[in-house]
């Protein structure tokens, strides 16, 4: 039996932090407005901010491995985030592969013809979408 609880996904970006929220089933993604990371507190509260505002539980925050799994700069940055997000939230923090996501959410935004006049925010928000409909897939593929 699925748990009805909604996980706000998150892309980290020094600049930009894109969110999506799951729907009460636990089913569907859909983007939330992208956080513009002025520093890292101000993004931290902002994320915190957009959980308490759609109820999340938990964070789903995606982790940019290099291709050969590795942890670069980058995963080395949003793994400290997630922990950090965990530190101010309380709340469970689920860190999740996310190789290739942002390269999908611009394929994607390409071939639907997709033009916002924040480019760069609505990719973020597409590639957190990505992340959190990816993770939610897995997560369904795995339950008996």
């Amino acid at each position: 039996m699925r748990n009805e609880k909604r996980i706000l996904a998150v892309d980290y970006g020094r600049r930009r932090v894109g969110l999506a929220v799951s729907d009460e089933l636990g089913l569907a993604a859909r983007g939330l407005p992208t956080v513009r990371a002025n520093s890292r507190r101000s993004a931290l509260d902002s994320v915190a901010q957009a959980a308490a505002d759609v109820g999340a539980v938990e964070f789903l925050v995606g982790l940019p491995l290099n291709m050969d799994g590795s942890k670069g700069p980058m995963a080395e940055a949003a793994a400290s985030f997630a922990d950090a997000l965990n530190r101010t939230t309380g709340l469970p923090v689920r860190l999740w592969d996310e190789r290739l996501t942002t390269v999908a959410a611009r394929r994607t935004m390409r071939e639907t013809g997709l033009r916002d006049r924040n480019k760069e925010g609505a990719l973020d928000r597409m590639a957190a979408v990505l992340l959190l409909n990816n993770y939610l897939q897995a997560r369904d593929s795995a339950e008996p």
